[in-house]
């Protein structure tokens, strides 16, 4: 690296001025003062002089194929990337995440600092983001960075480092209804076909996926159960819904049914047809059922979500003194997962199995 070093007397102290070419060929400088003899100048020039030759280094061996690739460019470039091996629905969140940090497109991905993604941060917390929510942001936005030095070595290190956030407010729990609570919600809802999926919900505990992924296969009248083998989900680019995974291993699973949600089932099926795909319900967005149930829900006196029905199922379930192990089985969670996730519950049904030692012993 070409390189010249030379000192001066300034402000009652000695200075180092190092002049060199960097990767690009371009001359730059590089000074500090302050010592005491020209002595400790040296050695403090000699040590940033290897710094900046390692720096140099470190450029030369990064793919110059993407010099001065610009933040969406390499965005579309990653996205592209991971299509190859990621579902549909997790692009888009991935997608919908990276537009929070738009003003960054413009910038070459390599002049992009921790001041930038402060500052999405900082308009995120304006926009009264959930911590989380900016976590999760973040998260991928820290993914895309480490692909660029991993996958693509555009970078040598990631400027998603040293992000304020804002102080974490307390948990507010997942609002699961009573069982008086759940069939008063039922006896509301009148259109037949969102009390069905409402009923599957709350009784069955059920994704909305999962829900509208059953087919008449997945439905055993004579041994009452339904077979969780699919969901509905987004599958491809700009595609609309169709079968898919599900969200994990744990999901597989098979779950018993009561009489009721049999006989339901079986006059649901025979008063709507099924649809080509052989699925039992024909609603085809997840996303807008999800917010006409949360509407509907609202209205008839209960601000909760479909999910939530999810956590009342579990919640009836352990406070009715069902194992963890069986609890979690039944809703496609692993044991640690279903601890974690009802730990209120677990509280309370410790406190009963106290009450029950101190009568016993």
């Amino acid at each position: 690296m070409q390189n010249n070093i030379t000192y001066r007397e300034k402000d009652k102290g000695i200075q180092f001025i190092i002049s060199y070419k960097d990767a690009t060929g371009k001359w730059k400088q590089k000074s500090k003062q302050g010592f005491k003899s020209k002595r400790e100048a040296k050695a403090a020039a000699d040590k940033t002089l290897e710094e900046l030759r390692k720096e140099v280094i470190e450029y030369e061996d990064l793919n110059q194929e993407y010099k001065g690739i610009t933040f969406k460019e390499f965005k579309d470039m990653y996205l592209e990337h991971e299509r190859l091996y990621r579902e549909e629905n997790t692009i888009e969140m991935k997608q919908y995440a990276l537009k929070k940090f738009e003003t960054l497109d413009k910038l070459r991905i390599e002049d992009i600092k921790n001041i930038h993604i402060q500052k999405c941060v900082d308009m995120m917390v304006k926009d009264k983001l959930s911590l989380q929510t900016i976590k999760n942001y973040l998260s991928m936005l820290k993914s895309l960075f480490n692909s660029a030095i991993d996958e693509f070595s555009i970078l040598k290190t990631s400027p998603v480092k040293k992000i304020k956030l804002p102080e974490l407010k307390a948990k507010t729990e997942k609002r699961a209804l009573t069982k008086i609570e759940f069939e008063d919600l039922l006896s509301k809802i009148e259109n037949y076909k969102l009390y069905v999926v409402t009923l599957i919900a709350g009784s069955c505990g059920l994704r909305i996926g999962e829900i509208l992924g059953l087919t008449l296969a997945d439905f055993d009248d004579i041994n009452m159960t339904l077979t969780i083998r699919q969901q509905y989900k987004r599958v491809a680019v700009k595609a609309k819904h169709g079968v898919g995974t599900l969200k994990s291993a744990n999901s597989y699973r098979k779950v018993p049914i009561s009489e009721r949600m049999c006989e339901t089932l079986l006059n649901y099926i025979d008063k709507y047809p099924k649809n080509i795909d052989g699925r039992i319900f024909r609603f085809t967005n997840t996303s807008s059922l999800g917010s006409r149930l949360s509407s509907l829900y609202s209205l008839l006196g209960y601000d909760i979500s479909i999910h939530e029905l999810r956590h009342t199922y579990a919640t009836l379930l352990l406070s009715n003194n069902r194992d963890l192990k069986t609890v979690a089985k039944l809703m496609g969670h692993s044991v640690q997962q279903t601890m974690k996730t009802y730990s209120h519950v677990t509280d309370e049904m410790m406190a009963k199995a106290a009450e029950t030692i101190r009568d016993l012993f």
